[in-house]
């Protein structure tokens, strides 16, 4: 049987072979996690919170953005000093994480303390324990990232396969115990559990590759200059992801009707689906482009077999859901409320599936350390929030802008969800065509130069 694997692994190439074991590992934890994000999470939590749900993760994110970009090198630093064989390096950096977690906990609690009750008024919730919660969640998430960027640099695939298979049902278990007593708290204990454990399972893994018998090496002068001209860009570009990710999670829940708001955490969660291949190609990308670029080799045919491999189950998914959508939420009666909304569902899981695609592709050109993404990526970031911002606040134009243009927006009548998904649809369609222009150029120019 071994021979009849490694047969199979030698023809598919590390890349396929990987890849499938990931997604083979992912998806046994799917039933769990659909479980608990289209049942028992709107079992327990009422619909006037239901729309909360997502934005509180948001906000976890943003108190984990300093942390977030102290970590920043370590993705990329952690994979080239493994691919190199500098194990010495490797375990410096990870002490240097735990250090930088610290200080990160002290910057979010005080950004907490003053943020929070804001926060919490604004998405008409009650703060109970969330507070803590929160910081922790937005925390643990990144310093997670570290230890799942060293076990992909040291090629350690079938760990992360383990992890990924083990982690929905601890998060299954957590919020079957919290969540009768508090649904919203018992939501973020489980989204703080699973990489919590996540965490110590690589800590335990990397003991064989990372013992004592590998001496701790500094990290050079040279390398340190290079992480800071690295993460530059990309501290540029997790920023702005971060903070415009929050800001229109927060519109979703703030102008939108509470039954709209509960309507789009079930259609995104059902629409989840179309990026399950996405996520499964994501975690085996950065290593296998950061090695192909540490060898001088063109990057081209496995960029377009990452794009192609996470649109087309994405388009697919979406087809199911434009012919079934409205059978498909008729079908729970948890979700009976929003088959009115099933329309929707099909378009956000297209929009979904092309944002995946443009998460793949990104996470590639940093990989590769090739930044030019960022000169388009940005404006049409600012563009997708902005709109809905202004179109859904206009009253703050008052005496700003001419009246008829105030007249204008306010007669748009954004604050819908329909309009929500269809904006943030064409944007991601709009930017999906400018990566693939880039990507084609870029091909050529290589072309042209006999690369």
């Amino acid at each position: 049987m071994k021979r009849f694997f490694h047969s199979i692994h030698a023809r598919c190439g590390d890349f396929w072979w990987y890849a499938i074991l990931i997604f083979l590992a992912c998806r046994s934890g799917d039933a769990i996690q659909a479980f608990i994000g289209l049942w028992l999470v709107p079992h327990y939590v009422p619909q006037n919170e239901l729309g909360a749900a997502l934005p509180l993760l948001q906000i976890g994110g943003a108190f984990g953005l300093p942390l977030s970009i102290l970590i920043i090198p370590f993705s990329r630093w952690l994979t080239l000093y493994a691919v190199r064989g500098e194990y010495g390096k490797v375990k410096r950096m990870l002490s240097l994480a735990f250090r930088s977690v610290f200080m990160a906990f002290v910057m979010a609690a005080l950004a907490a303390h003053f943020i929070l009750p804001h926060f919490f008024e604004r998405m008409r919730i009650a703060k109970g324990s969330l507070g803590i919660l929160i910081i922790c969640t937005g925390l643990v998430g990144p310093f997670n990232s570290v230890f799942g960027s060293a076990l992909q640099g040291l090629k350690q695939f079938k760990v992360i396969a383990f992890v990924h298979a083990v982690s929905a049902p601890v998060r299954l278990v957590v919020m079957l115990v919290t969540m009768p007593f508090r649904a919203l708290a018992g939501y973020m204990f489980g989204q703080l559990a699973a990489p919590a454990v996540n965490i110590l399972i690589s800590i335990f893994s990397l003991r064989k590759p990372l013992g004592r018998g590998i001496p701790v090496t500094p990290i050079g002068r040279e390398d340190v200059r290079a992480m800071v001209r690295y993460t530059v860009p990309v501290a540029l570009n997790l920023l702005v992801a971060t903070v415009l990710g929050t800001w229109q999670a927060l519109l979703i829940r703030q102008r939108l009707p509470e039954v709209e708001s509960a309507a789009f955490y079930i259609i995104s969660r059902l629409a989840e689906v179309a990026a399950y291949a996405g996520m499964s190609l994501a975690v085996v990308v950065f290593p296998l482009a950061a090695e192909a670029r540490e060898r001088g080799e063109n990057g081209n045919g496995l960029l377009w077999r990452l794009l192609s491999g996470t649109l087309l189950p994405g388009l697919v998914v979406t087809f199911l859901f434009f012919c079934c959508g409205r059978l498909i939420l008729s079908a729970v009666p948890l979700w009976r409320d929003y088959v009115a909304y099933g329309p929707l569902l099909a378009l956000f899981t297209f929009r979904l599936s092309i944002s995946t695609t443009y998460g793949v592709f990104s996470t590639y050109e940093i990989a590769a350390g090739r930044f030019a993404f960022l000169w388009y990526w940005i404006p049409f970031s600012f563009l997708e929030t902005g709109v809905l911002v202004a179109l859904t606040g206009y009253g703050a134009f008052q005496g700003i802008l001419p009246s008829c243009m105030v007249d204008w927006m306010a007669s748009v009548g954004a604050a819908r969800l329909d309009f929500f998904v269809w904006w943030l649809f064409v944007c991601s369609a709009a930017q999906m065509l400018v990566v693939v222009c880039h990507v084609l150029l870029r091909a050529r120019r290589g072309k042209g130069r006999g690369v």
